[in-house]
């Protein structure tokens, strides 16, 4: 085999290793952020669910308010 059929098989060789390890590493590091994506939802999901437990408590509070001191509908009286 010549100099250059050696040179030419290493060079590939050497080339398509990089390509396979490039590509799994970018695989690794899409999988990494895509599970960090489903994190974010999570939490998300998770704080929507505590808002939405908050106005639950609020309104329940608003009504038992409202039934120990009734809110009367009086015209506002302007200063002229």
């Amino acid at each position: 085999m010549s100099r250059a059929a050696k040179t030419t098989l290493g060079t590939s060789i050497v080339a398509t290793i990089s390509i396979v390890a490039g590509v799994h590493y970018l695989q690794m590091k899409e999988r990494e952020t895509m599970y960090k994506g489903v994190e974010r939802d999570d939490k998300r999901q998770q704080e929507k669910e505590q808002r939405m437990a908050d106005l639950a408590r609020n309104r329940e509070r608003e009504t038992a308010l409202r039934q120990l001191q009734p809110i009367v509908d009086t015209p506002v009286q302007r200063l002229v």
